[in-house]
């Protein structure tokens, strides 16, 4: 519903631009006069133009304002287009025709919606939008609970990976077949310093193959378990590349949508991190907001989230973080109830950028994993964009026993977010796939090497891929 205050009597908030203020002002002054020149003299002095005032305020479903998003208004003879502030508020004047407007707003990664306002002259006209977050097919792999890989020689391997495919709305995709699936061949791409297929022992190495078949040689469909409840801590990442890889704040949006959808027993933790002088969270490297809260209480969270918007800068200190989590008073917590499955889920976009080289950086890693081992936490990571580090995020998810949860966009990343508690409980179905690869050159699938590769994914609501690493036993 819509609401209307007069144009004299409404006064914009200090965050509207100082150039509203005076063309309300001017307006409301002009409305009482013969001429805007001040009314005295001549008949043939023009009457002033009414003005009206479409005051448009747009959030998302959570409340949180939605900045950079543009609203156009069409009266029936003219149109104006204005773009929300960081209130999430536009102005848009009306000089013409009144009575009903039609009004579009749209922002990326946001469903666009059409509405219906009642523009009055000499009013401002207050109208709410609420809009819908865009979502997309994605998916995740795990190590597969099967049978471990088969090296037949140095150039042939056979290997088992478990994906989780959900749609949209975050519920398992199901009923799908071999031909769904493919499995590319994998070239290293000369362009990168990063390992693209086979990640060897010596820094340099990496190793193309092919798969003997494109589509699986196998696959079976595995269903969850009975749900399990857990304790998780979700670590933000909130370094300086977020606000190119996720400019409309969807990682905030997703983690309230994880939030919502926590069981009665489960607990939740949240965490960010970030380094150098240039990190804006209040501990670096890694901020812990406590305690853990249950279904009732974790949506006070959400205010925490808010701020997060404005607390983006620094560098990545993946490892540094993880390992600072793990030890936090807070994340080991006595009074958990005993036996509850504790978890990490770590979001982020790039390279961890607390290790120097690829090899310490493995080094880090390792570490990071053995600590999460032998405190028993499952890591699950969700990585955002191509320019995430697939090794890394795919090796702390194996090697725990989590999930690697891959968005190539912002659109896929609240499906995958809303799986995650599936995932955390063992009650997320699952495929098991079946692939035997060769490699073009010898001595390649040794013992220690880990596969990289990607699984091309195609489903009735769209195709995606999905990443993963296998390691060589």
């Amino acid at each position: 519903m819509n609401t209307t205050n007069r144009i004299d009597e409404a006064r914009p908030d200090g965050a509207q631009p100082r150039r509203w203020s005076r063309l309300l002002a001017i307006g409301a002054l002009c409305l009482g006069l013969v001429s805007c020149g001040g009314g005295g003299g001549g008949g043939d002095t023009a009457a002033p133009e009414p003005l009206g005032v479409l005051r448009v305020t747009v959030s998302d479903t959570f409340g949180a304002v939605v900045a950079g998003a543009t609203v156009e208004a069409t009266d029936g003879t003219s149109g104006t287009t204005a773009t929300t502030d960081a209130q999430g508020v536009a102005l848009l004047p009306f000089r013409h025709a009144f009575g009903s407007a039609s009004v579009t707003v749209s922002r990326q990664t946001f469903v666009s919606r059409t509405v219906a306002a009642t523009v009055t002259a000499s009013q401002v006209t207050e109208l709410p939008v609420t809009l819908d977050r865009a979502t997309a097919p994605a998916g995740g792999s795990l190590t597969s609970r099967g049978a471990p890989p088969v090296v037949h020689t140095a150039q042939s391997m056979t290997f088992e990976i478990e994906l989780v495919v959900v749609d949209g709305n975050s519920q398992p995709i199901t009923g799908l077949t071999e031909a769904n699936f493919i499995l590319r061949p994998c070239a290293p791409d000369d362009g990168n310093d990063r390992v693209d297929c086979v990640r060897g022992s010596a820094a340099s190495f990496d190793a193309a193959y092919t798969p003997v078949t494109g589509s699986p040689e196998n696959l079976v469909a595995i269903d969850g378990d009975a749900d399990q409840p857990y304790a998780a801590a979700l670590m933000l990442d909130q370094s300086n590349s977020i606000y190119t890889s996720d400019p409309t704040g969807a990682r905030l949006y997703s983690a309230k949508a994880f939030l919502k959808g926590l069981g009665a027993d489960d607990r939740v933790l949240l965490s960010a991190f970030a380094s150098g002088n240039a990190a804006k969270i209040a501990d670096k490297p890694l901020t812990v907001y406590p305690s853990f809260r249950g279904a009732t209480t974790a949506p006070s969270y959400f205010s925490t989230l808010d701020s997060l918007a404005g607390l983006v800068g620094g560098n990545t200190p993946l490892y540094s973080a993880l390992d600072a989590l793990l030890q936090n008073q807070d994340f080991t917590d006595p009074s958990l109830p005993a036996g509850i499955a504790k978890a990490v889920v770590i979001f982020t976009d790039g390279d961890a950028t607390d290790c120097a080289t690829p090899s310490n950086c493995r080094t880090l890693r390792q570490d990071s994993i053995e600590a999460a081992k032998a405190a028993g936490v499952r890591v699950f990571t969700i990585g955002l964009t191509n320019s995430v580090n697939f090794e890394a995020l795919g090796e702390l998810a194996n090697g725990t026993g989590g999930a690697f949860l891959f968005a190539e966009n912002a659109e896929q990343l609240i499906p995958l977010y809303g799986s995650v508690g599936e995932l955390l409980s063992l009650s997320l179905p699952t495929y098991r796939l079946t692939w035997t690869v060769q490699a073009t050159s010898p001595d390649v699938f040794l013992s220690g090497n880990a596969l990289l590769g990607r699984v091309e994914v195609t489903t009735d609501t769209g195709t995606f891929e999905v990443p993963f690493i296998v390691g060589i036993p």
